[in-house]
């Protein structure tokens, strides 16, 4: 019996359970859908009443891993996207924050918000035990954390770097709203946003959680994981006129709107306490082991960096200005992750080159490159594990700056 003092319903025949989940799988895969909280609780029911299937997949090092799965085993899709998210997590070093694959069950199967300027289909996202989610892209596997943050009565999680994963297990009327002055509630008990600027539509700017929460969308932070688990194709110069060429721009184009994105998030508050616009004032082709990068600001108040960490997603930072312009070149900020070491400097007039080097000890020579100057601005890049300094060359005499 159950809380409506009802037998429970007798079980489906195995063709009818998976027919009637196939059918519901199908409709989230139809692109360019940004939000689908009706697609997502027909999910949650179908997958509810079909949780049967036992699919049997290939995890990292060729071991076999059960999984209890609601997925047709005839669904490609789903299946190939179950297997990379289980061997991401098995080969993790975090995988103890999650359960054993062979427990996992999906418990929703959601289309990804369509947050790129292409025509891709942008992909789905697999929801875990009711409790994380998994999204493989093309070329990363990105897993939230198990659970999120508390926001009210839900729970937000991030997945990738501009998309969250809201957790309302109580089916509360959430309401969302958007950058274009839409807004929108769903009783989905897991759903997915995006604060990314080139989301179509806008972004998500405020979350109401009723009688509980409030407020803005949470800052982008470290998702739980994130693999890349295949080869990115090299973006070099290949045959103009080629199949390859066209390849490549594509690759390169949506880099720079990934990096373009990174970049105005991080300087959106400024903007919309100034009410001035950001502008981008310096772009990085990658070269040599130096991954692509922009900076931009907004002018006299703040200035960021976005860069490409690979497997490490997009990584920025930012400092704030002094009056432009500098009397003097100053540092605005600086970062030190998995070995790169990169500085962002406000450049004075008549300066004639900068450098980033590491520090020698007495008696030996520090390696060293020169930076990318642009627009009064220089960025800085040195793969290095010890003290790094910041050389600037001003007719013909030379100041160094630590590297913090």
């Amino acid at each position: 019996m159950n809380e409506l003092q009802l037998p429970p319903a007798p079980p489906l025949p195995d063709d009818v359970r998976e027919r009637v989940l196939r059918t519901v799988l199908a409709g989230t895969r139809s692109p360019r859908r940004r939000f689908a909280p009706l697609v997502a609780a027909a999910v949650a029911v179908a997958t509810t009443v079909a949780v049967t299937a036992a699919v049997t997949m290939t995890g990292g090092g060729g071991s076999a891993v059960q999984q209890e799965s609601a997925a047709p085993q005839d669904d490609p899709a789903v299946a190939e996207a179950l297997s990379r998210c289980a061997a991401a997590v098995t080969e993790s070093e975090s995988r103890g924050n999650y359960p054993p694959p062979v427990e996992w069950r999906i418990t929703d199967v959601l289309p990804m918000p369509d947050d790129t300027t292409e025509e891709d289909d942008p992909g789905i996202a697999l929801v875990i035990n009711g409790s994380f989610a998994c999204h493989p892209d093309r070329y990363f596997v990105w897993v939230s954390t198990v659970g999120g943050e508390p926001a009210g009565a839900i729970q937000i999680a991030q997945l990738t770097g501009f998309e969250f994963v809201l957790f309302n297990q109580q089916r509360l009327a959430v309401e969302v709203g958007f950058d274009d002055g839409r807004t929108q509630s769903s009783r989905a008990p897991v759903q997915i946003i995006s604060i990314s600027p080139w989301v179509v539509g806008g972004p998500v700017r405020r979350i109401v959680v009723p009688g509980s929460y409030d407020g803005p969308a949470p800052e982008p932070e470290s998702v739980g994981i994130t693999v890349q688990d295949r080869p990115i194709p090299d973006p070099g110069p290949p045959p103009q006129g080629s199949q390859e060429a066209a390849e490549a721009a594509r690759l390169r184009a949506e880099q720079s709107v990934r990096l373009t994105a990174c970049l105005a998030r991080r300087l959106l508050p400024v903007e919309e306490r100034t009410g001035t616009p950001h502008e981008t004032v310096l772009t990085q082709e990658a070269y040599e082991g130096t991954p692509a990068a922009v900076v931009g600001r907004v002018s006299g108040e703040r200035a960021a960096f976005c860069y490409d960490g690979g497997a490490g997603g997009l990584v920025g930072a930012d400092g704030p200005l002094v009056p432009d312009p500098p009397v003097a070149s100053g540092m605005v900020t600086s970062l030190r992750r998995d070995g790169l070491v990169v500085a962002l400097v406000q450049v004075a007039p008549g300066v004639e080159r900068i450098e980033i080097a590491t520090a020698p000890q007495p008696g030996t020579t520090g390696s060293g490159t020169t930076c990318t100057v642009q627009n009064g601005f220089a960025l800085c890049m040195l793969r290095a594990d010890g003290p790094v300094d910041v050389r600037i060359f001003t007719g013909g005499t030379g100041t160094t700056m630590q590297v913090p």
